[in-house]
């Protein structure tokens, strides 16, 4: 197998990369490859064998139709059965019987001889898993025929049909036994993207139609989808805080800030009790911090950020000491944010000459920031405005006697809305 990825254009399609496949990539992407491969060699172990579905359960492919089957959910299988095409259980344990020795014919031949090409026969075993399970659904067969689907293409290096099946399992069957051995997959297989990601990001315009490692295009989307769904398939799974981790620091990598917080404190809420929880405060506290757009905007971010580094002091004495010098930085950065924030509404009110509103920003900045240059700052104006009034003069006074007074209004306004009197 070859991998070549093309760009496409309104005249032609021009090759950019082309380089040797099996169980190497593209020199640029040795390291991700070898990331991966460690994390593989980890997870993978033996190969996998599953057992057939129980006999009993051709009773239930062979039972008459009834009103039920002929729903709009069931009507496309009930179709299929009346035409000759439906559950076949003899054919299903046959072609499951010809994918389990495919497949360890392949898993031999990798653990033996890991140099020799041994994808093709792991893509043959995945596909007469595929079949098998298609000739009966809804039985415990076709339950671990897509199991066994996306182990072959995983050992084939074809990720994306590997993370098709996977997905496609949990989905029609959510609670499967399988999915403490489906989720570390699916974790390495989206590790494996992003590191390719990173290493390599590719241009919108780029397509992938050769290499089976990796998505048609938009690697780095499609690894946040798996890692979304590896803690929306298992919430209270092993990696389900692992995940939320990996997503808020892809989107931290990629300064998605404001994303990556979410995800931060989504793992905080959700997981409290998760090994996690210091990377998750302290990171937290970066992205609010750089996701603050200035002082036109909401102070929420700095607020937050604020907390997050007095709640990693109170509950993370150890490591708060190691980062101390860090988070003292920082907690003197949001004190500058907090009194510029003061300091352009002084500024505000000053230049519209409403100085007793202006004054009470600046005697608030002079007591709670005086270290900051605002502080400094804020005592020179005050004063350079002591003599003035809090509230400025009312410009053609004479105009503002013609109309009446609030009182009067309010008492007209009163009477109005008093109880009417009928007319006989």
């Amino acid at each position: 197998m070859q991998r070549v990825f093309y760009t496409l254009s309104l005249l032609a399609v021009t090759p950019l990369m082309v380089a040797g496949a099996g169980c190497s990539l593209m020199k640029p992407r040795d390291s991700a490859l070898a990331n991966y491969e460690r994390t593989r060699q980890e997870l993978a172990g033996g190969g996998s064998s599953v057992e057939a579905a129980q006999d009993s359960e051709d009773a239930v492919a062979d039972k008459p139709l009834t009103v039920k089957d002929f729903a709009p959910e069931k009507i496309g299988a009930t179709v299929r059965k009346l035409t000759g095409n439906g559950p076949n259980p003899q054919e299903a344990k046959r072609l499951f019987a010809q994918a389990q020795q495919a497949y360890a014919a392949a898993d031999q031949l990798r653990l033996q001889n890991p140099d020799a090409d041994s994808g093709p026969q792991f893509v043959a075993a995945a596909e007469l898993f595929e079949s098998a399970a298609e000739k009966w659904p809804d039985s415990e067969l076709e339950q671990n025929g897509l199991y066994m689907a996306g182990e072959s293409y995983f050992f084939a290096d074809h990720y994306w049909d590997a993370e098709t099946s996977y997905e496609k399992l949990l989905k029609k069957y959510q609670n499967s036994k399988h999915i403490d051995a489906v989720q570390p997959r699916r974790f390495a297989i989206a590790q494996y993207w992003l590191e390719l990601h990173r290493k390599d990001p590719m241009a919108f315009y780029e397509l992938n139609i050769l290499d089976e490692s990796i998505p048609t295009r938009d690697a780095f989307g499609h690894a946040m989808r798996v890692f979304d769904r590896i803690r929306l398939d298992d919430p209270t799974g092993k990696l389900a805080d692992d995940a939320t981790l990996a997503l808020g620091n892809a989107y931290f990598d990629a300064g998605k800030f404001m994303k990556a917080d979410e995800y931060y404190t989504d793992l905080r809420k959700t997981f409290p009790s998760s090994e996690h929880q210091f990377k998750a405060h302290f990171l937290g506290m970066k992205s609010k911090l750089e996701a603050y757009q200035g002082p036109d905007y909401s102070a929420d971010a700095i607020a937050g950020a604020e907390k997050l580094v007095d709640q990693i002091r109170k509950q993370f004495p150890v490591e708060a000491q190691q980062e101390r010098e860090y988070l003292d930085r920082e907690s003197a950065r949001i004190r500058y944010l907090r009194s510029e924030r003061d300091w352009l509404m002084a500024q505000r009110f000053d230049r519209r000459t409403e100085y007793g509103a202006a004054k009470e920003y600046y005697v608030g900045l002079i007591a709670d920031y005086p270290d900051t240059p605002f502080g400094a700052r804020a005592k020179q104006r005050m004063q350079e405005i002591a003599g003035e009034p809090d509230v400025p003069e009312q410009p053609l006074p004479w105009l503002i006697a013609a109309f009446p007074d609030d009182d009067e209004v309010k008492t007209l306004m009163n009477a109005s809305s008093s109880t009417p009197t009928l007319r006989r």
